[in-house]
């Protein structure tokens, strides 16, 4: 029982290789910056009393919205992105989390007509675990205050964070799967109905103007790889033997989504740099080792 336990709860305990959540950090923060510094920057277009807005998230702050001076508006839009960059920077993750977290959520709230997205969902539970954890910082980021960093063999942070991320990244994935199949995704063509949708709305122009991809036998096949995918991939990152082809095709799932449907890239950010998290510490290494002769070798064909 005591060890059914241990490696039911080892995905959160010690310390693990610090690159998988300092490369999800990155990409994290800037799946954040650019879903919301459009509307932040042009400030007026969407928070001005009189704009064409849109309730989602907090009834309280969407009512009193219009109380606000402009002036504080503009510097709260200020703070927010600053903090989301030191964010990218890796400067005070936890407080950069904060500040940025809840900066967006706040603006989220006034106006969610040019920000809304399904994303925004595990983007808000992730920010919470970063506010409440912290970490983040220990690779690919800027030193603080002058410090000197370490060799990037020692770099390790607490598993608690990145494993969490992990588990709503998969978990969000593996009931989205969950959802389709009892929705009767693969009898009806969902794949179908999504993939014949008119240029400009869902579906990317490619998609649009190719009749091979609106074909039902492609479709139906989609919507059974779909499934699958949702359904498998999850699974299969969470075991050794299974990690690298389940990560391959999980990566190569989201990939086809972004050059399939017009998704925003928060949405990429999220879900496939959410599943490099799998890689355990000599998966990380192998990689690291990879990237390193490549670099020699490009660096000596230079030379």
């Amino acid at each position: 029982m005591a060890s059914a336990l241990d490696r039911l709860f080892r995905p959160f305990e010690g310390t693990r290789n610090a690159y998988p959540l300092g490369l999800f950090r990155m990409a994290f923060f800037v799946g954040l910056a650019l879903h919301f510094f459009p509307t932040l920057l042009h400030l007026d277009e969407a928070y001005r009393p009189g704009a064409l807005r849109s309730e989602q998230w907090s009834e309280w702050l969407y009512e009193h919205f219009l109380s606000v001076p402009h002036g504080a508006l503009r510097v709260g839009s200020i703070v927010t992105m600053l903090a989301c960059l030191t964010a990218i920077a890796g400067v005070l993750p936890r407080a950069s989390a904060v500040v940025c977290g809840v900066g967006f959520y706040v603006f989220a709230s006034f106006n969610s007509m040019y920000v809304q997205t399904l994303a925004l969902m595990p983007a808000w539970a992730i920010l919470l675990l970063w506010m409440i954890c912290g970490g983040g910082a220990a690779a690919l980021s800027l030193p603080v205050f002058g410090s000197s960093p370490e060799e990037p063999a020692t770099r390790v942070e607490p598993r608690l964070l990145s494993g969490l991320i992990l588990y709503q990244v998969l978990l969000g994935v593996f009931f989205s799967g969950v959802e389709k199949l009892i929705a009767g995704w693969p009898w009806t063509n969902e794949m179908g109905i999504v993939l014949s949708y008119p240029t400009g709305f869902m579906v990317r122009d490619w998609v649009a103007a190719s009749s091979f991809m609106r074909g039902s036998l492609f479709t139906h096949a989609l919507s059974w790889f779909t499934i699958g995918v949702e359904l498998g991939t999850p699974i299969g990152l969470l075991f050794r033997r299974t990690r690298v082809a389940a990560l391959v095709i999980f990566e190569l799932f989201f990939l086809g989504i972004v050059a399939m449907l017009e998704v925003p890239p928060l949405f990429y950010c999220i879900f496939a740099f959410g599943g490099v998290l799998a890689l355990d510490d000599d998966e990380v290494a192998r990689v690291q080792s990879f990237v390193v002769r490549t670099r020699k070798r490009l660096m000596a064909g230079r030379s």
